[in-house]
């Protein structure tokens, strides 16, 4: 089953340049925690562009808990939730939900 968790950003044009940087450094280490085919998706027409969304795909809600608990306990989530604290109001985390596939 494939379950994929969305964590959406928003900010000025600064701010989501940030996103996009560091979301190149998260990537490998989302990876060596479980996670697989990072992206982040930025709208190029209508009203979100403003907006991007990161996102990260899992086998089964297990390997998604798996991961969550492993970031958590990293030193990158330290690091990483220090410089969003740092940017705002430049940039703002809107909060991560996840889904998963039902087809």
């Amino acid at each position: 089953m494939l379950v994929t968790a969305i964590t959406t950003w928003e900010g000025t044009p600064a701010g989501i340049e940030g996103v996009i940087e560091g979301s190149r450094l998260a990537g490998p280490i989302h990876e060596s925690l479980g996670a697989r085919n990072p992206r982040l998706m930025r709208s190029f027409a209508g009203d979100d562009l403003y907006r991007v969304e990161y996102m990260i795909d899992f086998d089964s809600f297990e390997a998604c808990g798996a991961f969550t608990d492993a970031m958590l306990g990293h030193e990158w989530f330290v690091q990483m939730t220090a410089s969003v604290v740092a940017a705002y109001p430049e940039l703002k985390n809107c909060g991560t939900r996840f889904a998963y596939n039902t087809m």
